[in-house]
């Protein structure tokens, strides 16, 4: 372990350590950390300052002003109508009710910001018209966008069984892999996730009040209908960049996802649907700072070697001739404890190679290894430096760091024992 290393790591613990203890503004925290990192030589400043300009940040302050030109149509109110009607005014229904939708478009949505970004207006309306804070729902929704994107063999989900073959070939690994083996593989994570969204965590997320600002509240009294032209803008912006997201891959190199949600943002000012005061209200800036300290801190744990330590530590507890139960619970809990404090896609391409060697080592078959390390990645929800998702989530819903811990604990706990369990007696490593 290099000097570099250690360093990183005791910035990492107290940086974890002041998000616990909630006395300091977490974004503040976050860019703290990352100009320490800066400082003490653990990050390149050309690292650094590309943090500012990573495609997830253009995305989530894109989608700031896109949601809110959707928030300024008579759109969210028309869908939290009809859903308080089908509910009959009962806020459990209703949350049941929104976990369903935000299951079903988390399986045709690419990633989970995108899905919490469609869905988190409409609940907070629908919190509102309840007269329940938003805090009460915000986690319940968020968790489904990140434990169940593209999990279902639906449009995504049904050709990465491709790419992964052909991984495993290059590997000389000669099991295939089936279309419905990876949603299999996903079934406890899906419908734990959903179930603890719907029942759990709204009962023990805690209720801070309306949590809207005094601006939005003024605008909520103010605000007029808009015009029939804007109007339409507002509902086709944000219809057309949610579309034109999930096609991405048809479309130009030229043209990626953060410049389709750039566009929008920009069309929803030009067109009238925001004012451009109103688009910087809606250009909520502390969760934008979060993430981007906390992307330099996952990028400090990169660059410092700890995913080449990780490595180096997982295969001399191996050993020679390894359990499967060690190797599952092993690398289900590495690679879900991590996630939770460092880039997840990082993460998985770091301990992708490590399975794969030692399932060809082995002779084992990878579909449950592999599927499961992906998943236990990508379930990332415990804290700010988790998924970008996240810090967007604890905006909306005032959440504060113990809040997540208190409300998403049990829902790991529980999940990680039916991965485990689920593997070793399903698609065991052999």
């Amino acid at each position: 372990m290099t000097t570099q290393t250690v360093i990183c790591l005791v910035v990492f613990i107290v940086t974890l350590a002041l998000y616990m203890s909630n006395k300091f503004p977490l974004p503040l925290v976050s860019m703290a950390a990352m100009g320490i990192y800066v400082i003490t030589g653990c990050l390149e400043p050309s690292a650094a300052l590309s943090c500012f300009s990573n495609s997830s940040v253009i995305i989530m302050g894109s989608m700031f002003i896109v949601a809110g030109g959707l928030n300024r149509t008579q759109m969210v109110h028309k869908v939290t109508d009809l859903a308080y009607k089908v509910s009959g005014g009962s806020f459990q229904k209703g949350m049941i009710l929104y976990c369903l939708v935000t299951l079903a478009i988390a399986q045709v949505a690419p990633s989970a910001i995108l899905i919490f970004s469609i869905c988190y207006p409409l609940v907070a309306d629908f919190c509102r018209k309840n007269n329940q804070s938003p805090s009460k729902a915000m986690f319940s929704i968020v968790l489904i966008c990140i434990c169940t994107v593209t999990s279902l063999p639906i449009g995504s989900g049904a050709t990465s069984y491709i790419t992964t073959n052909s991984l495993w070939e290059t590997y000389g690994i000669t099991f295939k892999e089936g279309m419905f083996d990876p949603f299999l593989v996903y079934l406890p994570t899906i419908i734990l996730s959903v179930l603890f969204a719907m029942f759990y965590c709204p009962k023990v997320a805690p209720d801070y009040g309306s949590l809207y600002t005094d601006v939005q509240l003024r605008q909520m009294k103010e605000q007029k209908p808009l015009p029939p032209f804007q109007e339409f803008c507002g509902y086709g912006i944000f219809i057309a960049v949610v579309i034109a997201i999930l096609f991405s891959e048809k479309l130009p190199a030229t043209i990626p996802t953060w410049m389709i949600c750039f566009i929008g943002a920009v069309l929803t000012i030009v067109t009238g649907v925001l004012s451009e005061k109103e688009a910087m209200e809606a250009l909520n800036m502390p969760p934008i700072f979060l993430y981007i300290g906390s992307l330099a801190v996952g990028n400090a744990l990169v660059a410092s070697g700890a995913g080449d330590f990780l490595a180096e530590l997982i295969t001399s507890i191996l050993g020679d001739s390894p359990s499967k139960w060690l190797v599952i619970i092993l690398f289900w809990m590495v690679g879900f404890v991590v996630t939770q404090f460092m880039s997840n896609m990082a993460l998985y391409n770091a301990l992708v190679p490590v399975v794969l060697i030692t399932c060809a080592t082995y002779g084992w078959n990878p579909t449950g290894l592999h599927n499961m390390l992906f998943k236990a990645t990508f379930t990332s929800y415990l804290t700010p430096l988790s998924t970008v998702s996240i810090p967007l989530c604890m905006a909306v819903g005032g959440y504060k760091q113990k809040d997540l811990i208190r409300m998403g604990m049990l829902p790991a706990l529980v999940i990680s024992l039916a991965n485990i369990l689920w593997i070793g007696f399903m698609f065991p490593p052999y």
